[in-house]
């Protein structure tokens, strides 16, 4: 404290000394002038019954000397001009020399950029640009041949399965409809006819069956009785066994004739059911004039004018199902790995990042592409309200693994030492090395299976300018300087809270004291120790800090800190916990002013 008086002293004495020399030689300045004015008034009398030759030298000499003493004057005043060394510290205005020199300026710490990792959920994945495909995608197909009319379905309507889409003008059709009906009518009355004649032919049958009996019992009666005793001539009987077998020839030939025309009668019915099926396939035919959706959708083309003939197998329109949307990535043979039915998906639709679709891996194709050597990979989602449309774009991650409270870093962050991983971080106000082993890689973040411990400050931007215990200040993604890398809210199971001072802080000595508490019961909890730095933002350059001392108190879970604010304005106090089984920091701030 002498030394910084003694030197704040020599510093004032020689600031008067400067300021005696610039008084004389300003006396000098104004004292020489004047002599020369005299000078010139004297010579200038005197001079007159001289001759002009002597005067012009003596004016010459004059003028010399005078040249010689200004010149000399003005480089002594430069010699001896204030030094500007402190311009540009219009931040520490008001402040002695004694404050000045108490305050650690880190104008010449490194900037860099940090995060303070926190256990959270890690996933690894991959990701690929997939297209959106509608869930069930249908061309309608006209099945008979015709010239569209009332086809009013156009793109973007939305339609039903069975709705009238579009009908065809076809009066062949019509035409053979009406020539079917006219057969088939023609085949009803000849089997009509038929059976008539069946009738009657069974009529005659059961007469001529009736006399054929009749006929040949005669016979036997004749024979029996008659001849025998010969009351009839031999001539007489034969007659009548001729009737009786003639009468039975006839019989049979009308049975013979009956079962003709069963036959004309059974071939009269086919022709009746044959035209009838006939009418039936052409009714179903003149039906397909009429055009329907096969399914519940939205109209995604229409592929033919109305007034244009068309033929099967001409496409008219297409029509998708978008209740539920495909999507569609090519995922590389070499990250397949991981990729299963059921793996979890998480997808944007290109330019509208707001928007998150989650869904799972419904499908994976059985075969790769031979020139791209990808497989398709294929997610089936839920589309309400069918925002999703078909052709976009989308980012699909596919989630391969994942690690509940895992620690991980932004891949910049981490370096290579020594042949091994690691990261810089900060400890105090200072860079430290920490090698790391590395798990999982999702996107820019890597997680660390060791090395780190949560609430760590990892440097991500700035770590390749840092050697070991290096000064380092943090800054902002703008670059303006951070004095505080965490919030005032609690990190971890564990907070800390500032007891003293309540009110504002004091320029000069200052003893602050921090109490750490658990987090649910509000307890003062011991720990090992405490880390806490103090530092002022500084416009335009890095924050400035100042010295701290942290001790432990008697009570259990306070820490005594001393320290000295020379700057008047906001100070930053940031403080973590320093403990194996605890976690936590906090952030406060002190007003000088």
């Amino acid at each position: 404290m002498s030394e910084t008086t003694d030197e704040h002293q020599n510093s004032h004495r020689k600031a008067e000394n400067e300021e005696q020399k610039l008084a004389l030689l300003s006396s000098l300045e104004k004292e020489t002038s004047k002599q020369f004015s005299n000078n010139n008034d004297t010579t200038l009398v005197e001079i007159k019954p001289i001759k002009k030759s002597i005067l012009s030298v003596k004016m010459v000499i004059t003028f010399a000397v005078l040249a010689a003493l200004i010149g000399g004057i003005s480089i002594l005043t430069k010699q001896f001009k204030p030094s500007s060394s402190m311009a540009g510290m219009e931040d520490m205005k008001g402040m002695s020399m004694e404050d000045m020199m108490r305050v650690d300026g880190s104008s010449n710490a490194t900037p860099v950029k940090v995060e303070s990792i926190q256990p959270g959920l890690m996933e690894a994945s991959v990701r690929y640009t997939g297209t959106v495909r509608p869930y069930l995608e249908v061309t309608v197909y006209p099945r008979v041949g015709g010239q569209l009319t009332e086809y009013s379905a156009y793109p973007g309507s939305k339609v039903k399965a069975g709705q009238v889409l579009a009908r065809l003008t076809a009066t062949e059709l019509s035409d053979e409809v009406k020539e079917a009906t006219t057969e088939m009518q023609a085949a009803k009355a000849d089997e009509q006819v038929s059976r008539k004649e069946l009738d009657e032919q069974r009529q005659e049958i059961k007469r001529m069956a009736a006399e054929s009996t009749y006929l040949e019992t005669r016979v036997q009666r004749t024979e029996q009785v008659l001849l025998d005793s010969g009351a009839i001539a031999r001539n007489d009987f034969d007659r009548q066994k001729s009737e009786a077998i003639s009468a039975k020839a006839a019989l049979g030939a009308a049975k013979v004739k009956l079962e003709r025309m069963q036959a004309q009668i059974a071939k009269a019915q086919a022709q009746v059911a044959q035209a009838q099926v006939k009418i039936h396939r052409l009714k179903v035919i003149e039906s397909y004039k009429i055009i329907t959706s096969p399914i519940t959708g939205i109209v995604q083309e229409r592929m033919a004018d109305p007034g244009v003939f068309v033929q099967p197998g001409m496409g008219i329109l297409k029509i998708g199902d978008y209740s539920k949307v495909r999507l569609q990535a090519n995922v590389a043979q070499q990250n397949l790995t991981g990729v299963e039915i059921g793996s979890p998906i998480v997808a944007r639709v290109i330019g509208n990042s707001t928007k998150t679709i989650k869904g799972r891996v419904t499908s994976i194709f059985p075969k790769a592409g031979e020139e791209t050597r990808t497989v398709t990979v294929e997610a089936v989602v839920d589309n309400r309200g069918g925002k999703i449309l078909a052709g976009q774009a989308v980012e699909m991650q596919i989630i391969t693994d994942h690690k509940p409270n895992s620690l991980s870093v932004s891949q910049a962050a981490v370096i290579e030492s020594e042949g091994k991983q690691a990261v810089w971080v900060i400890a105090g106000k200072s860079a430290k090395r920490k090698f790391i082993t590395t798990g999982l890689t999702s996107g820019d973040r890597t997680e660390v299976t060791s090395g780190l411990q949560p609430g760590d400050l990892v440097i991500t931007s700035g770590q390749e300018r840092l050697i070991e215990n290096a000064s380092v200040a943090a800054v902002d993604d703008s670059g303006q300087p951070v004095a505080s890398l965490s919030s005032a809210a609690v990190q971890g199971n564990t907070q800390i809270k500032l007891v003293s001072p309540q009110g504002k802080a004091v320029s000069g000595d200052n003893q602050l004291v921090l109490e750490v508490q658990d987090s649910k019961t509000k307890k003062p909890v011991k720990v090992e120790g405490l880390e806490v730095s103090v530092a002022m933002p500084m416009k335009n350059s890095s924050p400035m800090s100042t010295d701290v001392e942290v001790k432990a108190d008697t009570q259990s879970g306070r820490f005594k800190v001393n320290t000295y604010l020379g700057m008047s304005g906001k100070w930053e106090v940031t403080a973590k916990v320093k403990d194996k089984s605890r976690i936590g920091n906090s952030s406060f701030t002190l007003d000088n002013r």
